[in-house]
């Protein structure tokens, strides 16, 4: 992402002001000629979770990185947690203080163990290491995988990486957590658990959470359902 990215704003924001704006967004690539997003208008509220849903090439993705800093639209505006993109920030920041970010391919390090991966996101805060740690090992045992601190990714299952990805992108307590397939890999029961810390997590620390999913189950248990088609929103 280019530095012209993301302006603070007074964070002792009314209930009522959106965490997300998305407005007349439109993302291209190949010099135009690869249209991912056309004109997209889209609002999430405090404590919302919203579900992207839509066949695959249809955008959510590409709108997941720009909520993410992960990437600038072409044109259009996005603005995150008081944050515009028109205007230059911290976008390493922004990124490791406020939002959790959950990848669909998990993005581990197989050379770390999965509380070295957990425990890596908080490095640059004021954390000390044998927090750090604690907290690492404490986040793990909520997404069930106690026991399995010391594995590396390469010697666990695709459903126990997801889990420690989920555990990694809530390791700095974020506002907002945008995920891709959280769910994609997990089992029924694990799932199951999973919304249940998410739900816990929206109540008690009052998280907004925006998830791409083709899983019923969790566009079930979402506020909304955001489709998409053709790089739109046809409902929202």
């Amino acid at each position: 992402m280019n530095s012209e990215a993301l302006t603070p704003t007074d964070y002792g924001e009314p209930t009522n002001v959106p965490v997300i704006e998305v407005r007349g967004v439109s993302k291209s690539f190949d010099d135009g000629r690869i249209v991912a997003l056309d004109d997209v208008d889209f609002t999430v509220y405090p404590g919302e979770l919203v579900a992207l849903a839509g066949p695959s090439g249809c955008g959510k993705s590409t709108l997941l990185h720009l909520l993410a800093a992960l990437d600038s639209p072409t044109s259009g505006r996005v603005r995150v947690l008081g944050y515009d993109s028109d205007h230059p920030h911290d976008v390493n920041g922004f990124r490791r203080c406020d939002i959790g970010l959950v990848f669909q391919l998990h993005n581990l390090l197989p050379h770390l163990t999965a509380e070295q991966n957990v425990a890596i996101a908080m490095f640059g805060t004021d954390l000390r290491v044998a927090q750090r740690r604690a907290r690492a090992r404490d986040l793990l045992a909520q997404v069930q995988l106690q026991g399995r601190e010391g594995r590396k990714p390469p010697l666990l299952s695709g459903g126990e990486r997801q889990r420690i990805a989920i555990a990694r992108a809530l390791a700095n307590g974020p506002r907002l957590l945008l995920a891709d397939e959280p769910t994609g890999s997990l089992d029924t029961a694990a799932v199951d658990h999973t919304l249940e810390l998410f739900e816990r997590l929206r109540r008690d620390k009052g998280l907004t959470m925006v998830m791409v999913t083709h899983d019923p189950r969790v566009a079930a248990r979402s506020d909304r359902i955001v489709s998409m088609r053709d790089g739109r929103v046809v409902e929202a």
